[in-house]
């Protein structure tokens, strides 16, 4: 009967979607003349419309509840209704958006009922006799723990249980485990032995294998395959990480529950729609300064949901946590608590004092001879002169961590500053995107324009950040917070361009420069560049000054140097004491003193360790699984032959920036570009410094830089955006210069392919960042199970 049930709803369904699909073709094509059976069709097709919306909330509300099919009346209704909307909204106004988001509507909800729910029909196909054991026939094996009370048998800790089923002779097209689960456990590993037809001696040994997972009923069956009448079974069940489950029955051959993907049915939709707008759409292709309203709406929705995504994120980690429980924190760390409290007490170095045995100790750096001799060290603190200090930036200390703590009397959580500091960037990341097109490609049509700001917040290496909020990430995201704001008040402010420079958004812009190098020491790069791209825009700030004065040397040349260079002088001023309060030379930042991975004041340098880091970062491509995370990437060590540290076990690895942004490999037709800059070679020449020194040189020395402190993917963040935003330059800069149509449309196809990619395989990679579920991490297997569910919809 449920079946019945499904197929009719499936069927009138696709049927009424496909009349208003009609309806939208016929109005947009202006066919308004309709005949009075045509008329009847459509009125019909509304009222059953409403009839469908009405079994969707049913099911959405618990009224109905039919397992095999759960969520799939929720879905056949929705997209009746969502078709009933967008036709009746097509009336007023014409889009062939609309059309196209109907189609793919109706196309993406077939494919979820059928395709993608293959697991599901199985049993419709062939005679597969359903068989039932409760608990207790379950329970006549001596290592097993059976419950009468409960009628349900116990598996707890690293203990294992196991399951013989003889004399079956019949076909088994899955096993289903009714479980439940103990607190704080998840999951449970399953393993299946079978013998069949054609072996019959011996079992085939893990034939099958699944992870159970709590409040996902489908991932409780397990599919078979075998090559004939099964004769016999073992399964075998263990609790995750030594939990506890409670076996209440198996039934063999019992029909797999569909399982909806709404993120699967949003992405198709999504890129259909995409597609059309892009490709096809007039009102895209004019350039975003004509379509202001419709980029400025754009960017603010793509920000909020990359701001909404990033709060979801740290909320679903914190597992529940009341935000009052989160801010009352009474301890830190290194951050947000040590250097709190020795700033507190007006020290620069922290107020943990080293043993005696570190102190006396001769090779003080050298963690394993450390760790032999059971002498007690902080790991990851910088150790100097008998005194431990901490390396990270202490801009965060001094503008949130500091106050936060003399107003409450509590320390600030990791979790919330990488939240508000992510938040604060992916604004100012959006703010400089929209500057950068409006100062230099204010022609960009308004489709790729979009597309750019998408994928560049898709892929800006922050998501790493939030995906393992802890002190390392603070630094971080506040560098990123820093930089964005920075980066968008040096494009405002005029600095770089042909109109004169704005004072007061060019102290701005250097106060926040130097402010991200108190983030992070690694972004003084970028300081230093600001200030030679702000010297350089000096002769056209004097240039306005009184007839007979040196270009170089007027009142307004004087006061653009002073907007420029004080905020810079000033904050670098106290880095600088900093450093030489602590180590006795401005320019030690300390880094070499860590008591970490090595013995940094050792560490010999060989290029081919930095080589290992460019080619990860840059270059390794990604690798395409059927298990999650799906989509993952191998490190490479390039066969080094020496200490390459990569953090792989507290973090996730990710492809190169060349395979998450595609648009990256625009950098090949840099020469091509730089043929077509109108000017002489000076002008050339400056073109290409203010592009390769921000966005290719800089990132590249970054990445090089690590072979001694190695891999981790948090350091995405320094030169993510940075690169392709300059990728950016080149591509938009040789649309600007094509008059071929056809290669205007392949820019744009290529773009709207660039966006999906990295949706796709920067997102699931980041996704996986948040929430690992592997050898290092079991914390999250719902998670892992939805993604795996969202591509090997077969499993």
């Amino acid at each position: 009967m449920n079946t019945f049930l499904f197929v009719l709803m499936l069927a009138v369904s696709v049927a009424v979607t496909a009349v208003f699909l009609h309806e939208i073709k016929c109005d947009i094509n202006g066919h308004s003349k309709i005949n009075p059976k045509t008329k009847s069709l459509r009125g019909l097709s509304r009222c059953t419309a409403v009839l469908l919306i009405f079994i969707a909330a049913a099911e959405a509300f618990g009224i109905i509840k039919i397992s095999e099919y759960k969520g799939a009346f929720l879905m056949l209704g929705a997209a009746a209704g969502l078709s009933m909307l967008a036709c009746t909204l097509n009336k007023k106004k014409k889009y062939h958006t609309v059309q196209t988001f109907v189609k793919a509507l109706l196309i993406a909800t077939v494919l979820e009922a059928t395709i993608f729910s293959i697991p599901t029909f199985r049993l419709w196909f062939g005679s597969y006799g359903e068989m039932s054991f409760s608990a207790q026939e379950l329970s006549d094996g001596s290592d097993i723990e059976y419950r009468p009370d409960k009628d349900d048998i116990a598996v707890i800790g690293d203990r294992t249980t196991t399951f013989t089923f003889k004399g079956i002779s019949e076909q088994v097209a899955d096993v289903f485990v009714d479980i439940d689960f103990g607190k704080n456990t998840k999951a449970a590993n399953v393993s299946i032995d079978a013998m069949d037809e054609t072996r019959t001696n011996d079992y085939r040994k893990m034939i099958a294998e699944g992870t159970l997972v709590k409040d996902k009923p489908h991932s409780h069956y397990i599919q078979l395959h075998l090559s004939g009448d099964v004769s016999s079974l073992k399964l075998t069940v263990s609790p995750l990480d030594e939990g506890m489950v409670y076996i209440k029955g198996i039934t063999l051959n019992k029909q797999i529950p569909m399982s909806i993907s709404w993120a699967r049915l949003f992405l198709i939709v999504f890129a259909a729609c995409f597609w059309q707008l892009m490709m096809k759409s007039k009102t895209m292709q004019y350039s975003f300064t004509k379509n202001k309203k419709i980029f400025r709406l754009a960017c603010v929705i793509i920000t909020d949901i990359a701001c909404l995504a990033a709060v979801l994120i740290t909320f679903t980690k914190l597992d529940n946590t009341s935000i009052t429980d989160i801010m009352k924190r009474p301890s830190g760390n290194q951050m947000t608590q040590e250097l709190v409290e020795a700033f507190e007490h007006g020290s620069t170095h922290l107020l943990t004092e080293p043993t005696d045995e570190l102190n006396n100790f001769p090779t003080p750096y050298n963690s394993d001879a450390l760790d032999e001799a059971h002498i007690r060290y902080q790991w990851d603190h910088v150790y100097f002169d008998q005194q431990y200090f901490s390396y990270y930036g202490i801009a965060p200390v001094v503008l949130v961590f500091l106050p936060y703590h003399l107003l409450t009397g509590y320390f600030f959580p990791d979790s919330m500053a990488v939240l508000l500091f992510a938040v604060i960037g992916m604004i100012g990341l959006t703010k400089l995107y929209k500057e950068f097109l409006k100062k230099f490609f204010p022609k960009t049509p308004t489709g790729i324009a979009i597309a750019g700001l998408i994928l560049i917040q898709t892929v800006s290496g922050v998501w790493f950040s939030i995906g393992r909020p802890l002190f390392y990430e603070v630094a971080m995201s506040a560098g990123f917070a820093a930089l964005t704001w920075a980066v968008y008040f040096m494009f405002s402010a005029n600095i770089i361009g042909t109109e004169k420079p704005i004072l007061s958004r060019t102290a701005i812009s250097s106060l926040l420069f130097a402010i991200a190098v108190l983030c992070r020491p690694t972004l003084v790069l970028y300081c230093i560049t600001a200030a030679l791209f702000m010297l350089l825009a000096l002769p056209r700030v004097s240039a306005s000054g009184k007839k007979g004065e040196s270009k170089l040397f007027t009142a307004s040349g004087a006061r653009f140097l002073c907007c420029a260079i004080i905020p810079m002088a000033c904050i670098g001023l106290v880095q600088m004491w900093y450093n030489y309060d602590r180590f006795g030379s401005p320019f030690e930042f300390g880094i070499q003193y860590s008591l970490t991975i090595n013995d940094f004041t050792k560490t010999q340098f060989h290029s081919r360790l930095s080589w290992t880091a460019l080619y990860n970062y840059f270059l390794n491509p990604p690798m395409f699984k059927t298990y999650y995370p799906i989509i993952g990437t191998e490190f490479q060590f390039m066969n080094a032959g020496g200490f390459f540290y990569a953090d792989l076990n507290s973090t996730a690895n990710t492809s190169g920036l060349f395979f998450l942004a595609l648009p990256m490999f625009a950098y090949l037709l840099s020469g091509k570009a730089l043929k077509k800059v109108r000017g002489g070679r000076k002008q050339k020449l400056l073109y290409a410094a203010y592009i390769a020194i921000p966005c290719l040189f800089i990132p590249f020395g970054i990445v090089a830089s690590v072979w001694e402190s190695g891999y981790a993917v948090r350091y995405m963040v320094d030169f993510a955006w940075q690169s392709l935003l300059g990728a950016y330059t080149i591509i938009f800069f040789i649309y600007s210069r094509l008059d071929d149509p056809t290669k205007k449309k392949l820019i744009s196809a290529f773009m709207w392919f660039s966006v999906m990619w990295g949706l796709v395989v920067g997102g699931v990679q980041e996704f996986n960042q948040a929430f690992r579920f592997d050898v290092y991490n079991r914390e999250f297997p719902e998670m892992a199970y939805e993604v795996q569910r969202m591509f090997a919809f077969w499993v």
